[in-house]
């Protein structure tokens, strides 16, 4: 039996929920396809978070006749953007609180042949119970961009604008397909993201220039990437500015950043505006909202979803508690704030 290392996930993107939750190990990218290929039926797994966490240890098992697969599983091919293919089927045993261990690398996937390493996953597998695993989820159907026109009219959009729209998504797309397809995504950075991607989707829903505030600073909080008002951002004749009327503030972030984290700090800028009841993180083509509830406080887990690059009526990972594209969409929509 073989032994690998496989990691929660890097910047922004932590999987090791995800893993416990559906009892798998999943990994995107080609050469660590290529590793999860030769991962085996009874090999143990050690579930890492940096070089010195154990979060979580387990055996490769059979479920309905096969223990790993790759591109037959369509919610793992949007992972809030990222294709995470390949897979395999664990059974893992969970310690209280993860374990310090010395010996883990920094790859997603590979062998472990230290002793001290499998020393370990024998512990927890012998002393830490097995974790439940949930059904994983159903199949969403996609959203078409006659569908979101439709919808949007209903709800407000412009009729006349719905062809500056259609031509935002095509221009978005191309430009994100490109970024995707032909540079390193540490090199697209949120300041790209927010001026070529997430920018002319805001105008084409209505907002106007006046309206954006872009890297607004805020007293003892710091810079708002994107902050939305109801009205136009102006100072009265104390030079105070109407921070009262902003409805929406957008965290944006690079290409190689995850969304798992993001929206801590977004909803820290919010406290200081008391009629914002949204807040958005994006990448530039993927988009997650969290709402302030009847009591005043966002939730940490998001209310709706969207990948504008495969648009889905439901948040592919958990689509039983989040909802999709429209939802997002209708969020960003300046008429839903007027």
């Amino acid at each position: 039996m073989n032994y690998w290392q496989i990691a929660a996930g890097s910047e922004g993107r932590d999987y090791s929920k995800d893993f416990l939750r559906f009892g798998m190990a999943f990994v995107g990218g080609d050469m660590q396809r290529a590793t999860m290929k030769d991962v085996g039926e009874g090999d143990y797994i050690l579930l890492k978070r940096g070089k010195t966490q154990l979060i979580a240890a387990g055996r490769v098992v059979r479920r309905n006749g096969v223990f790993s697969g790759d591109g037959d599983k369509e919610w793992l091919a949007d992972f809030d953007g990222w294709g995470l293919h390949a897979y395999c089927y664990v059974d893992w045993h969970v310690p209280s609180k993860p374990r310090s261990v010395s010996g883990f690398t920094r790859n997603t996937i590979q062998n472990v042949w230290q002793a001290s390493l499998r020393q370990a996953a024998h512990d927890l597998l012998t002393h830490c119970p097995t974790h439940p695993i949930e059904p994983e989820p159903e199949v969403i159907e996609a959203l078409a961009d006659g569908e979101i026109l439709d919808f949007l009219i209903t709800e407000g959009l412009r009729p006349a604008a719905a062809e500056d729209l259609t031509s935002a998504f095509r221009r978005i797309r191309l430009l994100a397909k490109y970024y995707s397809d032909n540079c390193d995504p540490h090199d697209i950075r949120e300041h790209e993201t927010r001026t070529f991607l997430i920018m002319p989707l805001l105008l084409a829903l209505g907002w106007s220039e006046q309206q954006i505030k872009i890297e607004l600073a805020v007293k003892g909080v710091g810079r708002i990437d994107v902050a939305c008002f109801k009205k136009s951002y102006i100072r009265d004749n104390k030079g105070e500015p109407n921070n009262r009327d902003c409805v929406l503030i957008i965290e944006t972030k690079g290409f190689a950043q995850g969304l798992s984290f993001t929206h801590a700090q977004a909803k820290t800028y919010a406290t200081k505006f008391p009629s914002c009841k949204a807040v958005v993180v994006s990448n530039g083509y993927c988009y997650k909202t969290y709402k302030k509830d009847s009591k005043g406080t966002f939730s940490d887990y998001p209310s709706a979803y969207l990948n504008l690059l495969s648009p889905k009526k439901r948040y592919p990972i958990d689509p039983k508690h989040v909802d999709g594209g429209l939802a997002v969409l209708k969020l960003l929509l300046t008429q839903s704030w007027r």
